[in-house]
């Protein structure tokens, strides 16, 4: 089965009992085999969570083994502690003057994390996820370790608040999604009559399309052999001039900025690459260029903004 076949077949499955949320699902795991982390804004109620519990479960351990990669999922307060996402202080590395945590089923073990209201992280959360999500290192007393992590997940029903110091943590997001209820109404009564009782699994008879860790490492390098062409440079070419002069224009403050930094960049052009190899191309076409506008955006009315930028510049290379 080609590579485009089975992530087709993988997104129907995860699809399953889910109405209205495919751009969302598409977005998560195209995040989590990028390598990546994906910020959904959006109401309680919008399927957020099942989202990323779905995710977790495209993913396996390795070829001879069945069972499901390590799943953290925590929903954040303003009380919450470094220890409920790191795990406890070890009592026992106390009494031999050490500061350690045993992280067993809390974050820096996690294959895939989903994060709900990220926002309300304290400072002490904050700086310790930018290391994990920069580097995939936890620094768990004197020792850095490397963390399994294949994706963070996280969610809000607002944007974070400014001023705030959650700049940084932000702009780790590299995909942000808006999440909302269900529009169609067909789709709208296939969800309110499903049984409640109704309980999704992935399907036994389809476990071969889960995707193992041997093969997340071997397609990292297909990935980034993937070629960028000279259409697609110029499509973001002009993206980049466009935002300059609406960052420049004397009308807009700074809130009305759209900045993309350099390490942004490098990294949406990577998510490009693997939506290439994904959809079995060896280069990058205009196509994956739409992707950007999931990318850029900072606060909701810059969608509109960014989507006609984008657009503008793809009907001009093609």
């Amino acid at each position: 089965m080609d590579i485009h076949t089975r992530i087709c077949s993988l997104l129907k499955i995860l699809n399953e009992g889910i109405f209205g949320k495919e751009d969302a699902v598409k977005l998560a795991l195209l995040a989590a085999i990028s390598g990546e982390s994906i910020f959904f804004l959006g109401a309680p109620g919008c399927a957020k969570s099942m989202i990323a519990r779905r995710v977790a479960s495209a993913f396996k351990s390795d070829k001879n083994d069945s069972k499901s990669v390590k799943y953290f999922e925590y929903l954040m307060n303003q009380f919450s502690t470094p220890e409920d996402v790191f795990g406890p202080i070890s009592l026992k590395s106390l009494e031999n003057d050490e500061y350690r945590r045993v992280t067993t089923g809390f974050l820096p073990e996690a294959d895939v994390a989903f994060l709900d209201e990220i926002w309300k992280a304290s400072p002490a959360i904050q700086n310790t996820l930018l290391t994990i999500i920069n580097e995939r290192k936890f620094h768990n007393g004197n020792e850095a370790v490397s963390v399994p992590l294949k994706a963070l997940l996280a969610a809000s029903n607002e944007l974070p608040a400014q001023g705030m110091g959650l700049e940084a943590l932000y702009d780790r997001f590299i995909i942000r999604k808006t999440v909302g209820y269900v529009n169609n109404e067909d789709d709208f009564f296939d969800m309110i009559e499903q049984p409640s009782s109704t309980k999704w699994t992935f399907p036994d008879d389809k476990e071969s399309l889960k995707i193992t860790n041997e093969e997340m490492v071997a397609w990292q390098s297909e990935i980034d052999a993937i070629t960028i062409p000279d259409e697609v440079r110029m499509v973001i070419s002009m993206i980049r001039k466009a935002l300059a002069v609406n960052n420049q224009s004397a009308n807009n403050t700074d809130s009305d900025k759209i900045v993309v930094s350099d390490r942004r960049w490098k990294k949406i052009v990577h998510i490009m690459r693997a939506s290439a190899f994904l959809n079995g191309r060896n280069e990058v076409d205009l196509m994956d260029c739409q992707l950007i506008s999931h990318c850029i955006w900072n606060k909701e009315s810059d969608i509109d903004f960014v989507n006609k930028i984008i657009e503008n510049c793809i009907l001009q290379n093609g």
